[in-house]
């Protein structure tokens, strides 16, 4: 009975071994983002019989418990942090392929162009076009290095107020005298190379119109300052007694460009933003495309969507995080501060953010630890109680074996 009861004590305090590595791994943790706390489950061994009735043998650590509950998610200053709302986990792949998962948002581009996680190991997510429409084809993130190509521009449009007050003008519009036009408008165009160029638009008041035309305006335009090259750059606009544009809104031919040592350009004019109140001219003018543009920053939107932002104005889409679920989140394996799938925990269902019962992502944000510093202080005091309380039988089965020892030796 005295050795029977030496193994029960011994098997208390390896339980409370393991209880106190868990308690210990809990606190080490309690700034680790993403972690999960931990908790030791323990069950009775069968001992001995006596008259019929089982007496238990000792206890014996059988497995670990998270508490999968939602750590604190906190806003950072990196444009790559990312934090799980609801269930699911960050996908990584490593360099033989294999997958691992985590919670741990935080996430850069390394100097291959992957985006990677807190261990160097590739996020996956889908590819997705212009728009954000994902492929759904799970891939590493890989974020382009290279400049982005240049568009040449194929539309202007000039939008806002040319003044009805303004006194008629007769003859033709001449861009290098002020006095033939009433009103001028600049915008920025670019060549298939990327260069950029200036049109300027002048308009000139050139009187009353045929109904519904209450007054006319006619236009022209120059390419940094010069007509040469040009065709379909003229025409006329006509307002109604409301000031509303009824004629010439959009001109049916495009205006082209001769552009040395680049393709032609061919521009498709709107004026359909024009009015003719009193009050002043007050107009403004954009276009279509844009410059080669350098990579200056990636950012991860709420929707998961990886975007690269370019220094000519430009964000692309890139591809959208993925993330995993699984039917036992509790069966998942921890090594190396990531989860890997077993058996038991059946395999990962992977699917884009907000998708099934995947959670969504939070831009800019980490999820923290879980773990409550205050419980887990608590459960080292329960726990040195339980030590005491085992050493303390340990040391009472000694002292009956010594004194069976001296009974002997007499």
């Amino acid at each position: 009975m005295a050795g029977n009861a030496l193994t029960l004590t011994e098997t208390g305090l390896q339980g409370v071994e393991v209880a106190m590595q868990a308690v210990s791994d809990n606190l080490a943790n309690a700034q680790t983002i993403g972690f999960h706390s931990e908790s030791a489950d323990f069950a009775t061994l069968l001992g001995e019989f006596i008259a019929g009735n089982a007496l238990g043998g000792g206890v014996t650590a059988t497995g670990i418990t998270r508490d999968l509950s939602e750590g604190a998610i906190t806003q950072t200053n990196s444009p790559t942090d990312m934090a799980i709302q609801g269930n699911g986990y960050f996908v990584l792949t490593d360099s033989s392929g294999a997958q691992s998962y985590t919670r741990d948002g935080q996430t850069q581009v390394s100097v291959n162009g992957d985006l990677v996680g807190f261990n160097g190991d590739t996020i996956m997510g889908y590819s997705v076009n212009a728009a954000g429409q994902s492929s759904g084809v799970l891939a590493p993130i890989v974020i382009p290095q290279g400049v982005l190509a240049p568009t040449a521009s194929t539309k202007t449009t000039i939008s806002g107020n040319l003044n009805a007050s303004s006194p008629v003008i007769a003859g033709p519009i001449n861009p290098a005298n002020p006095a033939t036009y009433s009103a001028s408008v600049s915008v920025q165009v670019y060549d298939g190379l990327g260069n950029s160029h200036v049109l300027t638009y002048y308009f000139q008041n050139s009187g009353a119109g045929v109904a519904p035309v209450a007054e006319n305006w006619n236009w022209t335009a120059t390419l940094d300052g010069s007509v040469a090259g040009l065709a379909n750059n003229n025409g006329t606009i006509g307002f109604d007694v409301n000031g509303a544009i009824v004629s010439g809104a959009v001109p049916a031919l495009p205006l082209t460009a001769v552009i040395p040592g680049a393709a032609n350009l061919s521009l498709n004019l709107d004026f359909s933003g024009l009015t003719q109140f009193a009050g002043g001219t007050a107009a403004s003018g954009s276009a279509d495309g844009n410059a080669v543009g350098r990579p200056e920053g990636v950012q991860i939107g709420n929707n998961g969507i990886v975007a690269v932002s370019y220094s000519n104005g430009q964000t692309v889409n890139v591809a959208q995080v993925a993330i995993a679920t699984f039917p036992s989140e509790q069966n998942l394996q921890l090594g190396n501060g990531v989860f890997t799938a077993t058996s038991a925990s059946g395999p990962a269902t992977i699917s884009a953010p907000g998708s099934g019962s995947a959670g969504t992502i939070q831009a800019n944000a980490l999820e923290n630890s879980n773990v409550d510093t205050t419980s887990q202080l608590v459960n080292l005091v329960v726990l040195q109680r339980n030590y005491q309380a085992n050493a303390k039988a340990l040391q009472t089965e000694d002292s009956i074996l010594g004194t069976i020892m001296q009974i002997q030796t007499q």
